[in-house]
């Protein structure tokens, strides 16, 4: 049985942020994500992120191609029990907290791209 906690549309940024309050409230269930016309899924037990899908990826993969190449993110959360098997080994903390740094060098290549303009 599915049950909804929170939907809505977030940057990047605030996506890995809402990640971390899942991950931080111990939350188990699926996290829909959608862009366009691509879905993914990342599941969590207990605050942990087992897996992820998205764009034909898997794991730590899928969500480094999500947070750098799709500014703005739809998502579902759905409390409902995980029976995955874990692909992610990181925690969650570490595994967001090198999101972030994936993000933050994704941001000063776009920088130097654009010449150092802001």
């Amino acid at each position: 049985m599915f049950n909804m906690v929170v939907e809505g549309y977030l940057e990047r940024l605030d996506f890995l942020t809402l990640i971390g309050f899942l991950s931080y409230s111990n939350k188990t269930g699926i996290l829909q994500v959608s862009v366009g016309l691509e879905d993914g899924l990342i599941f969590f037990r207990n605050g942990e992120i087992l897996d992820a899908y998205f764009n034909s990826k898997y794991g730590e993969t899928a969500l480094v191609d999500l947070i750098i190449n799709y500014p703005l993110i739809s998502f579902r959360f759905f409390n409902t029990k995980i029976d995955r098997e874990k692909r992610i080994e990181k925690s969650s903390e570490r595994l967001i907290l090198e999101l972030l740094k994936v993000l933050d060098e994704n941001k000063n290549k776009e920088i130097l791209v654009m010449g150092g303009q802001i």
